[in-house]
């Protein structure tokens, strides 16, 4: 058994996500499965598939700093990424791995744990999706299916801009950006700073990172180049990126924009924090009814269209607990939401304070 093996080397930021969603969405039963390495040139910020552009992240700085913001088709939170970092994909398709979540991140974080392992940093796989080291944090990982492929996100995190990773987010509070930054180099750590001068250069790093998929995975890398049809996919995948349809979700209102205030309307905003992530709701509640809604959040759900699904079955529902969280239980029952169930939506849609 082998595994293609494309290297793309140092890309620009845009390139760098459209090479896996293209790879991805080019993707048939009879195409070998593919790990890619990339590496972004210039620094940008990555919105996760469900998440609110304008509510998590602070455009208007970014803008000003020239720092551009794409969305991406995997979940979980908006994260500042730029050169210090060198990306991994692995490129499956569906039917080549298992079918929860929960069993996909157990098959393909064992490679990077291993690696990291290999190189003198004792990380571990803390499920759903963490690779941590002395309970710090070594690198984000996500996954979502693109096309036919499921894909595995993750990084070998050689160095991490704190100071601008708190600065390109929206937060309510310069005291509260100054807490996040705190906690972030508290609970966030990278390789070099877990090595120092024994830190591998990025050659040998992706080395013992490819050697160490192929043991286990149980599969031989093969160098290879992309195809054609990838080229052009990924050319595609480019354009709609970098589209403001696409980083906004086709227009989909901000929160508060959504409905004109009229008598009997109200705009209902909830936050709840559920163990795959944080859930917003932003509801517009006509005569006790949901009249519109927006949900969004930097949870996993796969498959990623039941969000929207979710959110259209719930318009014309009473604005009330049982009747939410029946159509809720509803809709969820064959999505997969690692640490996310139906009470932590209803939370959110309800409003209800976090215990």
């Amino acid at each position: 058994m082998t595994i293609r093996l494309l290297d793309f080397g140092q890309v620009g930021s845009l390139r760098s996500l459209a090479i896996f969603h293209g790879v991805g969405y080019a993707m048939r039963e009879d195409t070998p499965d593919t790990i890619t390495i990339t590496r972004p040139s210039d620094p940008f910020v990555s919105i996760g598939h469900h998440q609110d552009a304008r509510t998590e992240v602070d455009l208007d700085y970014c803008s000003e700093a020239g720092v551009p913001v794409y969305r991406r088709e995997i979940g979980g939170g908006a994260v500042y990424l730029d050169e210090g970092q060198t990306f991994w994909h692995t490129i499956f398709h569906q039917s080549r791995v298992p079918t929860k979540l929960a069993d996909v991140y157990t098959r393909f974080l064992a490679g990077p744990v291993l690696a990291l392992n290999r190189m003198g940093i004792a990380a571990v796989h803390r499920p759903v999706n963490d690779i941590q080291v002395g309970g710090r944090k070594i690198g984000g990982t996500g996954a979502a299916t693109v096309g036919e492929s499921m894909i595995v996100a993750g990084s070998l995190m050689f160095d991490f801009n704190y100071e601008l990773m708190v600065r390109v987010l929206r937060v309510p509070s310069e005291k509260f950006r100054d807490k996040m930054y705190s906690t972030m180099r508290e609970y966030l750590t990278t390789i070099n700073r877990q090595l120092g001068d024994d830190a591998p250069s990025r050659e040998d790093g992706v080395r013992i990172l490819m050697e160490s998929f192929s043991e286990t995975l149980g599969a031989e890398l093969v160098l290879d180049e992309p195809r054609p049809d990838e080229l052009a996919a990924i050319a595609e995948q480019e354009e709609r990126i970098a589209s403001e349809d696409w980083l906004h979700l086709d227009g989909l209102p901000a929160s508060g924009d959504m409905v004109k205030i009229a008598e009997g309307v109200k705009v209902v905003e909830g936050v709840h924090k559920a163990p795959g992530g944080l859930v917003r709701a932003t509801v517009a509640v006509r005569d006790g009814v949901v009249d519109g809604l927006v949900l969004s959040g930097d949870f996993f759900m796969e498959p990623a269209e039941a969000l929207g699904e979710l959110q259209d079955a719930l318009v014309g529902v009473r604005h009330e607990p049982d009747a939410v969280l029946g159509i809720v239980k509803e809709q969820l029952g064959d999505v997969d939401a690692p640490g996310l169930d139906a009470a932590d939506i209803v939370a959110a849609v309800m409003a209800m304070p976090q215990e």
